[in-house]
């Protein structure tokens, strides 16, 4: 009996030593996630490969999708009420997050665990989050928003080529509607499809970099200058010479990922994230007929050719109040959602993440190859509502969709957008 009590105290010693008896943390996690969408089992495959290694960590997972995420992040925001992990932007699309529009960072900075790694990440990965230098987010991929997605074997049915100029792409129009298929596949029911995927890149296009570096830093620059009024004007021939779908407006946002793939428009102009949705739509033929392009050439551009809307990913940060065993936890999740293990799942499923990873001898989808291609060679700006506070796009998106309709001139959308920006955009702080 007393070896019996002997053996059992020694392993009490030993699972107190190695820890077996260690009390489980548990993180409140919240995801942007559609699970409609292509490649949704990536996430899951995360998560079952993450508890896998760490089966003393618990996740408390809640997910929503599209602009309903943003809007909750925002009130837990306000409430202080923010979960453990929270899956955020680099910029100013939660500004409120990382203090570059509120006071008070409310996500830690991780450049303490980060230290050493930073050359395992694409440059741009590590670029500054904060005022000061902070990364509050570890990013799990680099983002183009705006592609010009081409079939160009539908286009050769119809006797055209890649556009490579705007005035050639409005004369391809009639040919293309005449066939009973619609010119550029785009949704804009939510608003920000238009400001991101299209209006960003066309302001490096009208202004140049140095130009709009002066915009976002005020040093000068207003919305209401040619090169903004500009780069509205674009958007606004393209709908007054119906190049989009009827009812842009009021198509949500898979709709025009579904055109695409269904052969209804020989362009579609969306985020490099597509290449996952159309990696499982397409077929292999429409695979290798399709090209990453940006927008054509404009008139009297400043900017450069086939420039994109660039921005670092997004990632997870952890809430600025975890201390101790929660935020070793929390930095385990983060570390691995965006650093090798997490990385490979996401290569394997479709997606192109920001940690650099070893290709040799893995088959890749061939519009993996094409995204890895066009991002590296791509001269980019930058996105509006990553330099210019997310608030303010309560008045750009309702503006630009109100211009799409022709009830508004882009003059009045940019007079009516600088108006906000003048009285509250941080920037002109």
């Amino acid at each position: 009996m007393k070896k019996i009590l002997l053996l059992a105290l020694v392993a009490i010693m030993i699972a107190a030593t190695t820890g077996a008896f260690a009390e489980k943390v548990t993180l409140s996690v919240y995801y942007q996630y559609d699970p409609t969408g292509a490649g949704a089992d990536t996430w899951p495959k995360i998560l079952d490969a993450f508890q896998a290694a760490n089966p003393d960590i618990e996740l408390q997972v809640e997910t929503i999708a599209n602009e309903p995420y943003h809007t909750k992040l925002n009130a837990m925001a306000t409430s202080g009420a923010l979960p453990d992990l929270i899956f955020a932007w680099p910029d100013k699309r939660t500004g409120y997050l990382n203090g570059l529009t509120a006071p008070t960072p409310l996500l830690k900075d991780l450049r303490p665990w980060i230290k050493g790694h930073e050359k395992e990440f694409a440059s741009r990965a590590m670029a500054a989050q904060g005022k000061n230098g902070e990364i509050y987010e570890l990013p799990e991929q680099i983002t183009a928003t705006s592609v010009m997605f081409t079939n160009v074997a539908l286009l050769k049915k119809l006797g055209l080529t890649p556009a490579k100029t705007f005035k050639e792409l409005l004369a391809q129009g009639p040919v293309i509607t005449k066939a009973g298929l619609v010119p550029i596949a785009m949704a804009n029911a939510d608003g920000w499809q238009m400001q991101s995927c299209l209006l960003s890149a066309l302001v490096e296009r009208t202004g140049g970099l140095d130009w709009y570096n002066k915009l976002i830093t005020n040093k000068g620059a207003k919305l209401t200058d040619p090169p903004f009024v500009a780069a509205l004007d674009v958007i606004s021939q393209l709908a007054k010479n119906n190049m989009f779908a009827p009812g842009i407006n009021a198509l949500p946002y898979n709709a025009g990922t579904d055109m695409y793939i269904n052969e209804q428009a020989p362009y579609y102009i969306d985020g490099g994230w597509k290449a996952n949705d159309l990696r499982a739509g397409l077929s292999a033929d429409q695979k290798a007929s399709t090209l990453f392009l940006a927008f054509p050439d404009l008139p009297g551009q400043k900017g450069k050719t086939g420039s994109t809307a660039e921005v670092a990913g997004t990632g997870f940060g952890m809430n600025a109040k975890l201390t101790g065993a929660k935020a070793e936890a929390a930095w385990k999740f983060i570390w691995f959602f965006s650093g090798p293990e997490g990385s490979k799942i996401k290569l394997t499923g479709g997606w192109l993440p920001a940690y650099k990873i070893d290709t040799k001898g893995m088959t890749l989808d061939p519009l993996v190859v094409k995204l890895n291609a066009f991002l590296g060679a791509a001269p980019y700006g930058w996105v509006i509502d990553s330099v210019l506070d997310g608030t303010g796009m309560q008045v750009l998106h309702p503006a630009l969709q109100e211009m799409i309709l022709g009830k508004k001139t882009p003059q009045q959308v940019a007079a009516e957008y600088e108006t906000w920006v003048a009285a509250n955009d941080t920037t002109r702080k």
